[in-house]
């Protein structure tokens, strides 16, 4: 899987890359084949914000989150977007299934 990622006010870390990686691949379980991701870190002031965008399964899926320390929302966007992909799986599989 292909990650790129995108610093805006902020210096790029690479134990933060490292951090956000490893929460996007526990993600890939959810998918039969994911393509890409892109993460964007940004900072403005005091807030610090995660995007995490993940193509796959002819999907793209976006959680962006905002915390006080970007750890914090790497975390909450990681769960916003594993939410997504619970839904839309649930969503599809229900119609797939025959009710007896």
């Amino acid at each position: 899987m292909e990650i790129a990622y995108h610093f805006h006010n902020l210096d790029p870390s690479d134990a933060m890359k490292e951090y956000a990686s490893k929460k996007v691949e526990k993600l890939t379980g959810h998918f039969n084949s994911v393509m890409s991701a892109v993460i964007r870190f940004r900072t403005e002031k005091i807030h610090h914000t995660a995007e995490i965008s993940v193509n796959g399964d002819g999907v793209q899926y976006i959680a962006t989150e905002t915390a006080g320390d970007m750890y914090a929302a790497i975390d909450l966007a990681e769960k916003k977007l594993e939410k997504q992909l619970k839904k839309h799986k649930e969503k599809h599989m229900g119609k797939h299934r025959r009710e007896d």
